[in-house]
């Protein structure tokens, strides 16, 4: 997929930044922290920036997404920021999104117990979806 690589969830009514994926736009930029949440999203350099708040998740994903080199502009308040702190409009380079840090995977470890050797299976699910 393309995007900007931050994982969103709702939050209080604001679409707030959960994870940043690692190696995608958002990350890289430095730009968008966890916790920092999205009033406004904007199609490219210079769309009008549409109020997001209240808005259902998926469509604000939608609203994010978009073709591979395409800007994004993000209306953001700060994690750290009051209901009323200063906002800040980002810009971002939509790239190709890498899911595979968010796969499941399997580990196999052999325990002694005693005399015995015996095999744990662990799989890890590093993220659940809703």
């Amino acid at each position: 997929l393309f995007g900007i690589g931050g994982v969103v969830q709702e939050r209080d009514g604001f679409p707030t930044i959960r994870e940043l994926v690692p190696g995608g736009p958002a990350q890289l930029s430095g730009k968008l922290a966890v916790g920092d949440r999205i009033t406004g999203v904007g199609q490219g350099k210079d769309g009008a920036i549409k109020e997001v708040v209240g808005t259902r998740l998926d469509e604000v994903v939608q609203m994010i997404r978009g073709k591979k080199g395409s800007v994004v502009r993000l209306d953001i308040l700060p994690a750290d920021a009051g209901a009323d702190g200063t906002h800040r409009v980002i810009s971002l380079v939509r790239d190709k999104i890498s899911l595979d840090k968010q796969a499941a995977r399997k580990t196999v470890l052999s325990v002694k117990a005693g005399d015995a050797t015996r095999k744990i299976g662990i799989i890890t699910l590093p993220v659940f979806y809703e």
